[in-house]
């Protein structure tokens, strides 16, 4: 039973069914939203014109605009021009409706209404660390909360769907994809109950033991020394204002995941003379961070390279080449810890990150052996024989340039428009383009 006493089977029914019409949604965010260059008006083309036909710009009719169904029943071909509908747009709403159930079943997990606190069902569950329910509440029970988090990573987990696919068409991770979503992530915290881990905590006993080994007395320390070695396990404001933790949580997982791409960003390029990473990476990971806390992203940056470096050794040795979108191994790798959570969390992550204040000393001794790391990384890539990517000269810019440029930027000389005006009846202009079968299917009879 899930959400309002209804069958599972019904449930994960419906979420397979909104997450394939969204999914045609995305189709149409990966298409349009890299054509503007502004935020706005990216999104303002989401939503106009209609979808059409690029080749016989006839709108797509409702019906063949339903999800998967659509493109079988027109054997993935216009129906009013023939032309070919890319298999990728239904397999994009396919695989979109079995991630909402996935991750249905890993949020939601088998929950069943109660008037108790969170179980462990859910796959995120991270016991005393989990947003803690108000009883006699409906928006604040634990059924609400575990629903409210969902839709609030689906929100997240579409974003990455949307950059991934850019990523690997473009190489390119646009602003009106991350942007947005950093104010879903950092509006959608001040909820107070989706958030997966607090902001802060640590293990008392852990934290104790640590002190008493490296200082021996604790009378020793140092009143504010002595107040860290004494702290709860969370602090006390984090229940007493849920709503501004909750915002304390997105803001510090935004600064820690843009954060540490833009130190790869910055020490990548200084070591190994190239860009390591894109600026796209930096707003995709501050958007992750927004949404999953600062602990998580940190989890998620060592996951992502893990999956990538295989990727990117196959890359090199099949095709010789050294450049590939990062932006999909980062979906990839948020994915894997929201799938992986209890798993990854209880097992190695809680002891680790449950050091406080010495974890934060961990993080600082690893970015100073950063630069090493990448120095020795280096070195490893020439022993296997990949060569330093070398600077091009683009050499001088010569005056027939500018129409060699403006030649291949307009290949189409109607750049999308019926032609116009009887000088271009000329048939030598089509022939000598190879366009001439092109114009004559546009304008018959002319």
């Amino acid at each position: 039973m899930v959400l309002g006493g209804l069958p599972i089977w019904f449930a994960l029914l419906s979420v397979f069914v909104l997450g394939s019409i969204i999914g045609s949604f995305l189709n149409v965010c990966v298409h349009r939203l890299p054509a503007h260059d502004s935020i706005a008006d990216g999104w303002m083309g989401l939503f106009h014109p209609p979808s059409r036909c690029p080749r016989c710009l006839h709108p797509i009719r409702l019906l063949d605009n339903i999800p998967m169904l659509g493109w079988l029943k027109l054997r993935g071909r216009c129906r009013d021009c023939s032309k070919s509908i890319s298999v990728r747009y239904p397999l994009v709403e396919f695989f979109n409706g079995l991630l909402w159930v996935v991750m249905y079943m890993v949020e939601i997990g088998d929950y069943r209404p109660t008037d108790g606190p969170l179980t462990g069902s859910s796959g995120l569950f991270a016991g005393d660390l989990s947003p803690e329910p108000v009883f006699g509440s409906a928006f604040m029970s634990a059924e609400a909360i575990l629903h409210l988090r969902y839709l609030y990573h689906m929100v997240l987990l579409e974003t990455l769907v949307v950059a991934s696919l850019i990523d690997f068409d473009l190489m390119v991770i646009p602003d009106s994809v991350t942007v947005p979503a950093m104010i879903v992530g950092l509006v959608g915290s001040t909820l107070g109950c989706v958030y997966i881990l607090p902001v802060w905590f640590q293990i008392p006993d852990s934290v104790q033991n640590l002190f008493d080994n490296l200082v021996g007395d604790p009378d020793m320390l140092p009143g504010w020394l002595r107040a860290i070695r004494d702290g709860p396990r969370i602090p006390g404001w984090i229940e007493d204002s849920p709503r501004l933790h909750g915002l304390a949580v997105s803001a510090a997982g935004l600064i820690a995941g843009g954060g540490v791409i833009w130190l790869v960003r910055i020490t990548g390029h200084w070591v190994l003379k190239q860009e390591a990473m894109g600026f796209g990476d930096v707003t995709l990971m501050a958007a992750i961070g927004s949404f999953i806390g600062w602990q998580p992203v940190l989890v998620v940056f060592f996951i992502a390279p893990l999956i990538a470096v295989l990727f990117a050794l196959a890359n090199w040795f099949l095709r010789q080449e050294r450049e590939f979108p990062y932006g999909p191994f980062l979906a990839i790798g948020t994915l894997f810890f929201l799938y992986a959570f209890r798993f990854l969390w209880i097992e190695h992550l809680e002891p680790t990150f449950g050091y406080g204040p010495f974890l934060l000393l961990l993080l600082a001794a690893g970015a100073v052996t950063f630069v090493p790391m990448l120095l020795l990384a280096r070195l490893i890539r020439r022993g296997l024989g990949i060569p330093d990517l070398q600077p091009i000269d683009p050499g001088p810019w010569r005056a027939a340039d500018p129409l060699h440029f403006r030649g291949g930027e307009h290949v189409d000389r109607f750049e999308g428009r019926w032609r116009t005006g009887p000088e271009l009846d000329w048939p030598g202009c089509d022939a000598g383009r190879g366009q001439r079968h092109e114009a004559d299917w546009r304008n018959p009879g002319r």
